[in-house]
């Protein structure tokens, strides 16, 4: 008898361990591709070539790590405590960043309205199963209305906050995005699709802290505020 209740509590206990260890947060690196659909203007090719962007995930924080044209971008997102830092790093200026706080981030949803219309359509992006979303993005100062099509996993058990900052409210995460965008008179698809998804032990949240030799852009010459858009009622 002893022995048949030390198997049962064996396997009791087995599966907690199994149950903790599907319950723990995706942590990897997730490198996106970019293309243009409905043109044949090379330029538009060639800029997108160019474009690399890669993705650090863990739980609820991101990372992406965008370069083009020598000019390099951090997106630092922290859904836990709702602080999302940016980063820019500009041969010749060094490194700078802006933060926004979870006030600031809800401030920019304030004039938009999100509504996700979920479909039974999938497709496999990077090995892993993908839900379509249509995001219909309404503007409540003009009503002027956008669609933004995500393809959404629920695979990599992210957090619930992971999307606080783009997509507030999505559930899963986007390992494809598809937008039209206007380029020289043309309309023109944007197709942003996951080209690898890499697990990692590795990643620590220390990975998401902001660079310790970035300064804040309030100390920046004035040539790179304009080019964060800031004014001097800023500073």
């Amino acid at each position: 008898m002893k022995k048949q209740i030390s198997l049962w509590l064996a396997v009791i206990m087995l599966f907690g361990t199994i149950a903790t260890f599907a319950q723990k947060p995706f942590a990897g690196t997730i490198t996106f591709a970019w293309s243009a659909e409905g043109t044949d203007d090379p330029n538009v090719a060639a800029q997108l070539a160019e474009l690399s962007q890669e993705v650090i995930l863990l739980g609820n924080n991101t990372k992406t790590v965008l370069n083009q044209m020598g000019v390099g971008i951090i997106n630092i997102t922290n859904g836990d405590y709702k602080l999302v830092t940016t980063v820019i790093d500009i041969p010749g200026y060094g490194k700078y960043y802006v933060e926004q706080d979870e006030n600031e981030v809800k401030k920019k949803f304030e004039t938009s309205k999100m509504d996700f219309n979920y479909k039974d359509e999938t497709k496999t992006i990077a090995g892993y199963n993908c839900k379509k979303v249509v995001v219909k993005v309404t503007d409540l100062e003009t009503d002027e209305e956008d669609e933004i099509v995500l393809w959404v996993t629920d695979e990599l058990m992210t957090g619930d906050y992971v999307n606080f900052s783009t997509y507030p409210g999505l559930k899963g995460y986007p390992l494809g995005i598809e937008m039209k965008k206007e380029i020289d008179g043309e309309e023109v698809t944007l197709v942003q699709k996951a080209s690898a998804v890499t697990p990692s032990k590795k990643i620590k949240s220390t990975e998401f802290l902001r660079p310790s030799d970035a300064k804040d852009i309030k100390d920046a010459p004035a040539e790179l505020k304009q080019m964060f858009g800031m004014d001097e009622s800023e500073e």
